[in-house]
C-alpha cells in the first residue's frame, strides 16, 4: 500500500508549467488518453473441497436425523482444524417413488472446506471421507488477501510505466505536461479462474485426496487524461 501511495503521489506531482495554475477547464492544450497495465502470474493459493452428508430411506423424519447427526459430527471435525473453515449449504429431502417399489426418501446436506493450508485441507477431506460423507468436487482459486496484494503492487509498476510514457510522448513533441486532467485504475481481468476438479465417492479407508494448484494471472489497468503544453524557454 505504501508503493502504491508513492507512485500516485509522483504521477499526481508531474512538473506543471511555472507560475501557471492548472485549468477547470480544457483551455486549449493538447490532450493526451494513454492507457498501462500490468500483469503477474501467482499460484492459486486457497483450496475449496465439496462434500456432502446423505441418506436415504422409508421413513423422512429418520432420514434427516441421520443427515443431522453426520453433518454436526463432521462439522465438530472440521473445528478441530483451525486453519480450515468450514460452511454449510444446500440442504434438501424429497421423497422417490420408484415403480413396483415403496416409496422412499433421500436428501443431503453439503459441506464446504475453504483453507490457504492445502495439506490440513486434503487431510481433513480424507478423514470426512472415512466418516460417511461423499466428496462431490474441489478446485483452486486465489485467496482475496493475494488478490489484493498483487493488485496494489501491479497498480504502483502500470502507474510507474504510464507516468514515463506521458513524460516520453511530450518530449517527443517538444512540449512538457502541464497537469494530469483524468486518472482511473481499474482491474483488466484474470484468469483463468478457479479449476474444478470432480470427485467420485471413495470406499471408506481409502487414502485421501491428492490435488495441485494451478496459476491464476492478476492484471491492473491504468487510464490517464494529461494536457500538455509548449514548453516554457528558461
Amino acid at each position: 500500500m505504501r508503493a502504491l501511495a508513492i507512485m500516485l503521489s509522483i504521477l499526481l506531482s508531474l512538473p506543471v508549467m511555472a507560475q501557471t495554475p492548472p485549468p477547470a477547464r480544457d483551455d486549449g492544450g493538447t490532450v493526451l488518453h494513454l492507457s498501462e497495465s500490468a500483469e503477474r502470474t501467482l499460484r492459486q493459493d486457497r483450496l475449496t473441497v465439496q462434500l456432502r452428508a446423505e441418506a436415504g430411506g422409508p421413513d423422512a423424519a429418520r432420514v434427516q436425523g441421520e443427515i443431522n447427526r453426520r453433518m454436526t459430527a463432521a462439522l465438530e471435525q472440521v473445528r478441530r482444524v483451525p486453519s480450515v473453515r468450514a460452511e454449510t449449504r444446500g440442504y434438501w429431502v424429497n421423497q422417490e417413488r420408484p415403480q413396483n417399489a415403496p416409496a422412499r426418501w433421500r436428501g443431503q446436506q453439503m459441506l464446504i472446506l475453504i483453507s490457504t493450508d492445502t495439506a490440513a485441507a486434503l487431510a481433513l477431506a480424507g478423514e470426512l471421507q472415512q466418516a460417511g460423507l461423499v466428496m462431490s468436487g474441489m478446485h483452486f482459486d486465489l485467496s482475496p488477501e493475494a488478490t489484493r496484494a498483487a493488485e496494489d503492487e501491479l497498480t504502483a509498476e502500470a502507474i510507474r510505466r504510464l507516468r514515463e510514457r506521458i513524460e516520453r510522448v511530450a518530449a517527443t513533441m517538444g512540449q512538457q505536461v502541464r497537469h494530469i486532467r483524468d486518472l482511473r485504475i481499474g482491474q483488466a481481468g484474470g484468469g483463468p479462474g478457479p479449476r474444478p476438479m470432480m470427485m467420485r465417492a471413495e470406499a471408506a479407508g481409502a487414502a485421501p485426496p491428492a490435488a495441485e494448484p494451478g496459476e491464476t494471472t492478476v492484471r491492473v489497468s491504468v487510464d490517464a487524461e494529461a494536457v500538455l503544453a509548449p514548453r516554457t524557454r528558461p
